[in-house]
């Protein structure tokens, strides 16, 4: 008997790489599937040696991860040497931002390693991968011209849907809005200081935080803020997808000044809510970066000059932007891009399979 297998682990809740990996399991058409996805990575591991020591009789066919880290990376090389005619997919959605000398350097490096490693065993090994843009497209191609990358990025799901006109009439009382997890990669640290220095020459901006944070990290953005003495602030930890969807019908600029990402979900979730995006520019947002308001990346000043200009030109700047991003939006179904993703493995494993 065989099966398709799917393996990652992830800290934080399910948004982006984590929804995109869950709904391809959920989705997957064979019947016989397992997955093991737990929040530590030693956790999946010994779930994963449990169920291969427990299933002798039955043999993996395809294998599906979550993660690019080398440390995921190296459990599909084990299990190639197990199942030989094993295919393998996984995602390459960026590339981390070489480690700069300072504090939290060690860490930095590790992980940077950690991604670079796993995307070279990726192209050389892999059967497949998917990505969200073109930029890791050609990375992966430049390391293996043959490897075949799937690109599709999911968006907003259809139940969210509003139409433009009656979005134009919603009475937006946030003016700067934070919401994806609170973490130094995306950004919250530069965010808060763009927001603090707003709110010292306009003390009437009204502020959102919403994602999943850490204890610590939302300790550190309450004494921040008291520190500062920041006010006309709301914070959601951990929020649900209502109330999610509530915040930014209320938000008039989404700010993400992450320095590694994909295409994020709350792109799409932002524009088919009619909210301007202003956002560091990667290379992996070369795809999207007539929609949004693109700032040098790591510079603080300048996204601070860009929200308060925003701001002050909101009316215009919506005319100019949120049409064109809404109807974008609305052009990447989420339920229609994992259908994409898993058509196109199936198709390329029906190939390989033919071929041998």
């Amino acid at each position: 008997m065989s099966l398709t297998l799917f393996l990652g682990h992830g800290k934080t809740e399910m948004r982006g790489g984590p929804a995109i990996f869950m709904s391809i399991y959920r989705q997957w058409p064979e019947k016989e599937k397992y997955i093991v996805y737990e929040k530590s990575y030693i956790q999946s591991v010994k779930k994963l040696v449990s169920f291969l020591r427990n299933n002798r009789n039955k043999k993996v066919l395809t294998l599906i991860l979550e993660n690019e880290y080398f440390t995921e990376v190296f459990l599909a090389l084990l299990l190639k040497i197990f199942y030989r005619n094993l295919t393998i997919y996984g995602p390459a959605y960026h590339i981390p931002s070489s480690p700069v000398y300072g504090k939290g350097f060690i860490n930095s490096l590790v992980h940077y390693l950690d991604y670079r490693l796993g995307l070279w065993f990726m192209a050389i090994i892999y059967s497949g991968i998917y990505t969200e843009n073109s930029y890791m497209k050609n990375y992966i191609k430049g390391l293996n011209p043959k490897q075949r990358v799937i690109v599709e990025s999911p968006g907003i799901k259809g139940e969210n849907i509003i139409p433009l006109g009656e979005l134009k009439n919603y009475k937006r009382d946030i003016d700067l809005l934070y919401l994806t997890s609170m973490t130094k990669n995306k950004g919250i640290y530069d965010f808060l200081n763009v927001a603090n220095q707003i709110q010292r020459k306009y003390n009437n901006v009204k502020i959102g935080i919403a994602g999943y944070s850490s204890p610590a990290v939302l300790d550190y953005i309450e004494n921040f803020m008291k520190n500062n003495n920041m006010k006309n602030i709301e914070i959601y930890p951990n929020i649900n997808d209502t109330d999610k969807y509530k915040l930014y019908s209320r938000s008039k600029i989404y700010v993400l000044p992450s320095v590694e990402d994909g295409i994020p979900i709350t792109f799409y979730e932002a524009w088919s809510y009619g909210v301007v995006v202003i956002a560091y520019h990667l290379e992996t947002y070369s795809d999207i970066k007539d929609y949004f308001i693109q700032v040098e990346k790591g510079n603080v000043q300048e996204l601070t000059d860009k929200c308060i200009e925003a701001c002050r030109n909101y009316n215009q700047t919506f005319s100019t932007l949120v049409e064109n991003s809404y109807n974008y939006s609305l052009n990447h179904s989420f339920s229609n891009g994992i259908d994409n993703i898993i058509k196109q493995i199936m198709e390329n494993n029906d190939m390989i399979r033919r071929a041998r």
